[in-house]
């Protein structure tokens, strides 16, 4: 992104909040897209006389010359209505016809950036009870999670079983659950069609309606965020769930539909193992190597309670890099391409925890020059590549464990075994690990990261246009799929949608190619270059600290 940019994108959040608390940027760019979009066509007061956009038209403002702009709203809301055939006599038209008129289904967090359908697919209070009922202490919902999302962890974990729950999990007086002969097809595409559209009491939205209020008649506010505003991702950021954001965020390696899948057995079938740290149980699953550092997402788990899990965030300990080389001589890799290098060049040097500490601190600001990279390559529009570095193979599976147990409280089993799986859950798991992501890429973007080390030189900046070149001079029309991909993932209000993504993945065959394998090589070149600057500074007090307490 070119600096001009990203200080517009700056200056148009701080205008539309205060510099304690702007409004998300993917919020802003949402905001514009929706007051240009036909459907809000005519919308009174739509841009005040200093250019602003009224996003907001309250009932209770006093005076001024914008006093009447929610009942003049509230109108325009009525004509529409009845243009679209929906009868204003009735409970609940005006939220009826925002729901309608929405161009997408979908919006952004004010507060956060995070954006949730305004269906009703998210489960609520009540729903969340039931599963705990149901399955005791193995309760693992996130209130931010798509039904259909939940359907499939808990059909991961305890096969057709889980249909003998379906009934006392999603009943209620208007509803009859049909048979669905222990089909989890026939399951989603019934939740998907039929329940989510009657918006049962067991269901709620990601959003709030509220027109005229609001422009888009939606709360500001998402669910994430919608009565604890001031704290954020407060319940984004948990690490409870089953499937882990961060290996996308962090765009790591490793198979992470089997490490995902362990990850929701660690809580369920190993819940009463011991905890290493001896804090009582349930265990959480501990990656022994982070994932923010550039360690894979891998199928093994060190058991730690929560609060060590906690505690230990992203620094690794001397036990932690012994055991990550014990792993390598056995033949698996522990470390995704981009921190290799680095990794190669100082891990044999940790004899102690404040070496370890040392090094976790070096494969951080590693890990940040390799989004810097990724963003170029992102600024250059080769979608297709990035995609390809995603590894959305491995949704393409289903993996069970042969007998999972727990040994010296880490995860063990005698092997996997693996089913191939070509559903419409494994295309909602591609298009939700393109969409975290890229999101991640731009977020990344318009961050200031004070504090980065990045590493500048000009062999770097040759591999990149190199790397860029290679994918340019490829005999396969990779151009023609970036352009039709890139209006999604480049959209104009800064919301990449996940309908969008999962039609594209339906219509459009990624094949690797050389090329790719080409190009990961020559940016595996630019982090070498990296990685032996930031190993220079060994010694550097970036990295060391001084009276380190064993």
């Amino acid at each position: 992104m070119k600096e001009i940019e990203k200080k517009r994108i700056i200056e148009d959040c701080l205008q539309y909040g205060s510099k304690d608390q702007a409004w998300a940027p993917e919020f802003v760019l949402y905001m514009k897209s929706i007051v240009m979009h036909p459907a809000y066509e005519g919308m009174p007061d739509a841009v005040k006389m200093d250019g602003k956009i009224q996003w907001e038209a309250p009932s209770n403002r006093g005076g001024g010359q914008y006093q009447f702009t929610h009942n003049k709203r509230r109108d325009w809301w009525k004509n529409k209505a009845e243009s679209i055939g929906i009868d204003t006599s009735k409970d609940q038209w005006i939220s009826r016809t925002a729901k309608t008129i929405h161009p997408t289904g979908e919006k952004p967090c004010k507060r956060c950036g995070k954006t949730m359908q305004i269906a009703y697919i998210y489960p609520s209070n009540n729903l969340i009870n039931r599963f705990k009922k149901s399955f005791k202490d193995t309760c693992i919902i996130s209130n931010l999670e798509p039904i259909t999302e939940i359907i499939q962890k808990y059909y991961d974990i305890y096969g057709d079983t889980f249909f003998d729950y379906i009934s006392r999990l999603f009943s209620t007086d208007q509803l009859i659950i049909p048979d669905f002969h222990r089909d989890l097809e026939s399951l989603i595409s019934w939740i998907s069609n039929e329940y989510v559209n009657k918006e049962p009491t067991l269901l709620s939205p990601g959003v709030m309606s509220n027109a005229p209020d609001r422009f888009d008649g939606f709360h500001s506010f998402n669910r994430c965020c919608r009565g604890k505003a001031d704290t954020g991702r407060h319940v984004d950021n948990l690490r409870s769930y089953n499937t882990d954001r961060r290996v996308f965020e962090f765009w790591s390696e490793g198979d992470w539909i089997a490490a995902d899948r362990l990850m929701g057995l660690v809580k369920t079938k190993l819940r009463h193992e011991i905890c290493f740290d001896g804090n009582g149980t349930p265990p959480t699953p501990d990656h022994i190597g982070p994932l923010s550092l550039g360690f894979c997402h891998r199928p093994e788990f060190k058991l730690l309670s929560r609060a060590a899990n906690s505690a230990k965030n992203n620094r690794m300990t001397m036990e932690d890099v012994h055991y990550l080389l014990d792993c390598e001589s056995r033949g698996i890799q522990v470390v995704s391409w981009y921190a290799k290098p680095l990794w190669d060049l100082r891990k044999l040097d940790v004899n102690n925890n404040e070496k370890a500490l040392r090094l976790s601190k070096m494969l951080r600001d590693n890990q940040r020059n390799a989004m810097y990279i990724l963003c170029k390559i992102l600024d250059a529009e080769k979608f297709s590549f990035l995609i390809y570095l995603l590894e959305l193979k491995h949704a393409d599976k289903k993996v069970e464990f042969n007998n999972l147990r727990a040994v010296n409280f880490f995860t063990a089993y005698d092997n996997i075994i693996t089913e191939s799986r070509m559903t419409k859950y494994s295309i909602e798991q591609k298009a939700r690990r393109i969409r975290i992501a890229f999101d991640a890429l731009r977020t990344y973007k318009l961050k200031e990261n004070r504090h980065l080390l990045l590493v500048e030189k000009n062999i770097i900046s040759i591999l990149i246009n190199e790397a860029i070149s290679t994918l340019e001079n490829t005999q396969t029309d990779l151009n023609h799929i970036d352009t039709s991909i890139k209006n999604i993932l480049l959209p104009k209000n800064g919301v990449i949608s996940e309908d969008a993504l999962k039609q594209f993945i339906k219509e459009t065959s990624l094949q690797e190619i050389a090329e790719f394998k080409k190009t990961k090589q020559i940016l595996s070149f630019a982090m070498g270059e990296i990685g032996r600057d930031i190993n220079a500074m060994w010694n550097d007090d970036r990295y060391v600290r001084q009276e380190f307490e064993l």
